[in-house]
């Protein structure tokens, strides 16, 4: 079975991430190692599906931002007498961005002979994700069957196309603002977890520390405990340790249990975030990816530089 582009961007980093995380366990062996490479080869394992799906999606916008250009040449050349083969091969031979290539390659299709509805149908199939062209190409295929007036239709097109766009900036450019403050609320969540982390989870593992003065926070602490210390599950609780290895803290104490729940608490809000900003600012979750790589990899890199430079409570 042939596997394309998009399978192999997706299996080919999970292999390799595997294999790193397979190879450094043999030979290291080390829990913190292990873990901080863990962390690495996710990044190796997502990046690339991550990069290749917003790939696409510029690639797909910068069509959407030419294909209105595009549509009024065709009816002015229809205007002057031209079949619409005919004007394909003559636009194929104007800049239009992103769209040449694939104007050029329905004008090679016409040249040998693969009649227009199958070349519109082959060009729709690639931006079939695009709402706005794939009504276009159907209404063009309607009116070349139907025999209607081309040339008004493809000048009614583009109008309409161009009007969808400037909805579309305006709208993107009030809703930048909602885009930073998704980013405001993200590091004044990561601020909270630090403060939390710093302030009550110490109180958390205190057993006693005696005199009168500290009894109240005794009697608070002793009522916390690890729960997973009389289990044995691996999922959360092999996951928390794991965590914990990494991140240099005692994985049989009741902190890291809450620091571990923390660290995973902030990577999913950055993540979720990401999408939400992606959504608010692009209308699509997946041009987010970029906001979430950026908010997981700030939240994961002050964990690990907080354990490094030792100051985490343990």
């Amino acid at each position: 079975m042939k596997i394309g582009l998009k399978e192999r961007v997706l299996l080919l980093p999970v292999v390799i991430a595997v294999s790193i995380v397979a190879a450094v366990a043999f030979l290291v062996g080390d829990a913190s190692v292990v873990g901080n490479t863990i962390i690495i080869a996710m990044f190796i394992a997502v990046v690339p599906y991550f990069a290749y799906r917003y790939s696409k999606y510029a690639w797909l916008k910068g069509i959407e931002r030419q294909f209105p250009n595009f549509i009024r040449d065709l009816a002015d050349s229809k205007r002057s007498g031209m079949t619409l083969e005919n004007s394909i091969k003559m636009a194929s031979k104007t800049n239009y961005g992103k769209l040449t290539d694939e104007i050029k390659k329905m004008s090679n299709k016409l040249s040998w002979g693969v009649p227009f509805l199958r070349v519109l149908d082959i060009f729709g199939e690639k931006v079939k994700e695009s709402t706005s062209i794939t009504e276009v190409l159907n209404i063009i295929k309607e009116v070349y069957k139907s025999g209607g007036n081309v040339v008004a239709t493809l000048d009614s097109a583009a109008v309409n196309m161009n009007m969808l766009r400037e909805a579309e900036e305006e709208r993107r450019n009030v809703t930048s603002q909602h885009v930073m403050v998704t980013y405001g609320i993200f590091f004044m969540f990561l601020g909270i977890v630090i403060v939390i982390i710093y302030i009550f989870v110490p109180m958390m593992t205190t057993v006693s520390l005696g005199g009168s003065e500290t009894d109240a926070i005794a009697s608070f602490s002793s009522t916390f405990s690890n729960p997973c210390s009389d289990l044995a599950i691996p999922f959360p609780c092999g996951l928390f340790d794991g965590t914990c290895s990494m991140l240099d803290v005692d994985p049989y104490g009741v902190g890291c249990y809450y620091i571990s729940l923390f660290f995973y608490v902030l990577v999913i809000q950055g993540l979720c975030s990401g999408l939400i900003a992606g959504q608010l600012g692009e209308n699509s979750a997946v041009a987010g990816a970029k906001h979430s790589m950026i908010m997981v990899s700030i939240a994961i890199f002050i964990f690990i530089l907080l354990s490094k430079i030792g100051v985490f409570p343990v």
